[in-house]
């Protein structure tokens, strides 16, 4: 059995995909996944993808500097390992039961409770996480690097906003849940 190996579509927001081949244009990177049954190509934004990295270890840079702005290949790289470490190691959990509960509180104003558990994430994103909770070495010398604690940051505000939402509207559920239930026996 001959395996065929794989490139990686390394994206901007820290994300990989595994890719069987690809194309590019002036705006798009075609490709397809693998493991995809279908024949039709997906496309990304070239401005979404950073780099293409081929099997024999040669990487096909899509991301172009841009001295205006101040982004390196390198500074955008460190960005992405930032956001790397973020995902695989940032696992702050207290807003989660806090959000719940105030989901599960703000099923008692009926209608007016829908955003209320947005609000909560929007007001819990606005505070990034002081310090990173990396492995002590862990991404030396980059982790020291302006570049990835921003990265870090974004990717952790990030996390605990989708978490907050997704906790918030279940303890929301879980409030609506408990009032009908009650309202409907307590009737009979």
């Amino acid at each position: 059995m001959a395996v065929k190996a794989q490139e990686k579509m390394l994206l901007i927001n820290g994300k990989t995909i595994d890719i069987n081949s690809h194309s590019i244009n002036e705006e798009f990177v075609f490709y397809k996944r693998t493991g995809d049954v279908k024949n039709k190509s997906r496309l990304a934004e070239k401005v979404d993808v950073f780099s293409i990295q081929k099997p024999d270890g040669t990487e096909v840079m899509i991301f172009e500097a841009d001295s205006a702005n101040g982004l390196s290949i390198e500074g955008v790289r460190n960005y992405i390992r930032g956001e790397q470490a973020a995902m695989r190691f940032y696992s702050e959990q207290a807003h989660v039961g806090e959000s719940a509960i105030l989901g599960m509180a703000s099923s008692l104003l009926g209608f007016y409770s829908f955003p209320i558990p947005m609000f909560n994430a929007v007001v819990l994103g606005r505070f990034s996480p002081k310090k990173m909770k990396i492995p002590e070495g862990y991404d030396a010398p980059y982790s020291g690097t302006e570049e990835y604690l921003i990265g870090y940051q974004k990717k952790a505000r990030n996390l605990k906003i989708q978490q907050s939402l997704k906790w918030g509207y279940i303890g929301l559920g879980v409030g609506l849940i408990a009032i009908i239930t009650y309202s409907t026996t307590s009737e009979k």
